[in-house]
């Protein structure tokens, strides 16, 4: 079966990005804690851990679990959001 014009485009354009080194999917969930943390303080996550970036930019399952992690980091605690009562 013949391939939709916008698949082959967007698998030229992933072939093209391909790099000698890159982290696989494994890789990137054993680092995606650290990479997340960094994210949250601000730091550029782009220049310290760029492996990562890349893939996370390249990868639509990786990224989606990325996105997960930020949010949950993001969300509330328990504790923080009924006041310190102690």
């Amino acid at each position: 079966m013949p391939l939709a014009p916008e698949a082959v485009l967007k698998m030229a354009r992933q072939i093209e990005m391909t790099d000698e080194v890159e982290y696989t999917c494994d890789d990137v969930h054993r680092l995606l804690d650290e990479f997340a943390e960094a994210v949250l303080r601000g730091e550029d996550t782009a220049r310290l851990m760029p492996l990562v970036q890349k893939h996370l930019d390249m990868c639509h399952d990786c990224r989606e679990e990325f996105e997960a992690l930020l949010r949950v980091l993001r969300a509330p605690t328990s504790a923080a959001s009924a006041g310190s009562a102690v």
